[in-house]
């Protein structure tokens, strides 16, 4: 499919994350809902728009998700199928009946009064991160602490080993570079030869949970499937484990660059969180909507619709633009403007909407609250390093910085 371009739709770049706002601004301007033939996607750009589709799960079903942006060639093919990679959609790629069966189960494992049983865990793990390089008085924070940090958080939850952070946290970035960006056909294969050890990884995980379980939300899950296949079978809780070994830290490790990037930037704001950390929840809440990590996500098109009046066809795919939606002026007003009292800061859609809203936002919400109060607590002279050029890896949907050098005057570390 081929359309006209228009002044939006030409310089628009998908992958392009290094500061998408001002085009996306003009775009909910005068064109908010445009066809970009680099990938054959439509773009939505306004928060209603966007919200809607979310809702209306039947005619925007989330089929797409996973898809890769540039197909698979046929070496890819062949070797995912000789390498045994089976996993099956479960959360954010599958529909109702199977998505809602397994969905309920999942949820479980993530009610925000369970979380918070981990946050004297999360608090002291943050703590020993800290004191690991807080003598150095400066740091590639993203290398020293938010790389590592939520890997670590969800392998204490799921009951993966901590030394196993290094090769999951690379496998989960290959995987992403895979499915969300445009590798080569030789960057492909090489991609693909880190995929299936990773599936393999997490089959063996699930089959020692199996023989031994522990207390633990892979264990918990094995537990709730009780033997029965037609409640979860062994092949969907490895898929589930997947999803989660990626899109349970490296989302977070995301959200946490961007977070201190624009408080530090706006350097008033991280002095008021300082001075007043009961405000942190709503911190988050409000970095969340400034700068979401997912800054986009994608639907499939099931039967024709019209969107803003604009005639999609069936078949056709989405790519909603959270991070415009999360600047959309009709919804929050001063939207460039970073205001932790925002009385609707919650209506973000940083974690999406309806039946596909992100099962682990409270985790990842908890984390984000303890890494900052031990971090405003510990490092009030938290400031960026001068004379820098913040980069961001090119892909269509996960957005946060590669490194951000920071620097401090002083320390406390407490009990």
């Amino acid at each position: 499919m081929s359309c006209p371009l228009t002044a939006v739709s030409a310089a628009f770049d998908p992958l392009d994350l290094q500061n998408p706002f001002p085009l996306l601004q003009q775009a909910r301007a005068e064109e908010p809902v445009f066809y970009n033939d680099d990938i054959g996607y439509w773009v939505v750009t306004r928060y209603d728009d966007i919200k809607a589709i979310f809702h209306d799960h039947d005619t925007f079903t989330a089929a797409n998700t996973i898809t890769p942006i540039l197909p698979f060639s046929d070496a890819v093919r062949t070797m995912l199928q000789a390498g045994n990679y089976t996993p099956v959609p479960v959360l954010s790629n599958n529909v109702p009946p199977g998505h809602t069966r397994i969905r309920k189960l999942v949820n479980r494992l993530f009610l925000p009064r369970r979380m918070r049983d981990f946050a004297p865990a999360i608090r002291q793990l943050a703590r020993r991160r800290l004191a690991s390089f807080i003598d150095q008085g400066e740091a590639d924070i993203v290398a020293a602490l938010t790389y590592e940090f939520p890997a670590l958080v969800l392998f204490h939850v799921l009951g993966v080993p901590d030394e196993d952070v290094a090769r999951v946290k690379a496998w989960a970035g290959n995987r992403i570079e895979l499915y969300y960006g445009r590798p080569t056909p030789a960057e492909q294969v090489e991609r693909t030869q880190n995929l299936v050890p990773f599936w393999h990884y997490v089959v063996a995980l699930v089959q020692r949970k199996l023989a031994n379980l522990a207390d633990d939300l892979t264990s918990d899950l094995i537990r709730m499937r009780n033997g029965d296949d037609a409640v979860l079978t062994i092949n969907e809780i490895a898929s589930c484990m997947i999803t989660l070994l990626v899109a349970g830290h490296e989302t977070t490790t995301s959200q946490m660059g961007n977070s201190l990037l624009h408080l530090l930037q706006n350097r008033a704001k991280w002095e008021q969180l300082c001075a007043t950390p009961n405000l942190i929840p709503q911190a988050v809440e409000e970095m969340l909507r400034y700068d979401p990590s997912v800054c986009t996500w994608r639907r499939f098109v099931a039967r024709s619709t019209v969107i803003n009046g604009v005639d999609i066809p069936a078949g056709a795919n989405l790519l909603l633009m959270l991070n415009s939606a999360n600047r959309d002026e009709t919804i929050f007003p001063q939207p460039d403007e970073i205001v932790f009292d925002r009385p609707n800061v919650k209506d973000h859609l940083a974690f999406g909407y309806g039946i596909h809203y992100c099962v682990g936002a409270p985790l990842a919400r908890l984390e984000m609250e303890v890494l900052l109060e031990e971090m405003t607590r510990h490092l009030p002279s938290l400031r960026l390093l001068p004379n820098q050029q913040v980069g961001y890896t090119r892909n269509i949907s996960f957005r946060g910085p590669v490194s951000l050098r920071l620097a401090w005057d002083e320390r406390e570390i407490g009990d």
